[in-house]
Order: structure tokens, then C-alpha cells, then sequence
């Protein structure tokens, strides 16, 4: 039996799928599988999966854009820097967030982890940004 607090999270996601609220459901890409990269969306009590831990490894982007879209993921995070040109991401719901740094290794992108885990709350449905290595923020969509 759901807990009475787990029931209401749930009623309120169904009646606003697309409301953003501490705790909202991350998606990441196949390129960002360790751990390291959770850990600060959970810090913040957030869930959050990986394509892997979905089953959807192997999948072309437009396949996980649009099933992450019909899951009830809130934001997709991605290290694919050709995402934005490869994709028409002003039709889309979910938040997306690239993350432009100099390498993928889980070293370099635990700051980037760290400032996404604060900044995506402030983010519009459908909005899709860049961030770089420096912090710096720049949208890539409405």
C-alpha cells in the first residue's frame, strides 16, 4: 500500500505532469553513466535515471527524447553538444539541459552536476539550455 505522502506526490504529478518540483525525475544520457553524476540530484532529493537504467541504451536521440517525454521525466541532461542542431527540441515539453564541457569524464562534469542540480528549477517548461565549463548558462531554446 502507497504511503499517504507518495499518494499525493502523485496526484498532484497527474494533475500537472509537466509542474517542476523538488523531487521531479532527471533523465541522463547513455554518456553520463557513473554514479558520481547522481549524486548531486539525489543530494537534493531528486530521482534521477540514466537511458541505461531504463533500458534505453542504444537508442537514437529523437527514440529517447520522445520516450523521456512520455515518461514523466522533467528533464533530460545530455553531453551530446550536436544535440540542438540535430533535433528540433522547440517542440518538445521536457526540459533540456547540454552540458558543453571539455571532456565527459565524471571528474570534470561533477560542477556542472552540482550548478544543474540548482539552476534547473528556475527553468521553463520546454526550455533547452547550454552550460560550459565556466557556469555560464545560455538558452538554446524558449
Amino acid at each position: 500500500m502507497l504511503e499517504k505522502s507518495c499518494l499525493s506526490k502523485l496526484h498532484r504529478r497527474l494533475k500537472n505532469p509537466r509542474a517542476f518540483t523538488p523531487g521531479s525525475v532527471k533523465l541522463l544520457d547513455e554518456n553520463l553513466l557513473s554514479q558520481k553524476l547522481k549524486q548531486p540530484f539525489l543530494d537534493e532529493g531528486h530521482s534521477i535515471s540514466n537511458v541505461y537504467d531504463m533500458g534505453w541504451r542504444g537508442l537514437k536521440d529523437r527514440e529517447i527524447l520522445d520516450r523521456s517525454q512520455n515518461h514523466p521525466f522533467d528533464v533530460f541532461i545530455t553531453a551530446d553538444k550536436n544535440l540542438p542542431y540535430q533535433q528540433n527540441l522547440a517542440s518538445r515539453v521536457i526540459r533540456i539541459v547540454v552540458l558543453d564541457s571539455s571532456s565527459t569524464r565524471p571528474d570534470r562534469l561533477v560542477p556542472l552536476m552540482r550548478q544543474v542540480s540548482t539552476i534547473i528549477s528556475s527553468l521553463p517548461v520546454g526550455s533547452a539550455v547550454r552550460i560550459n565549463d565556466a557556469g555560464d548558462v545560455v538558452s538554446i531554446s524558449p
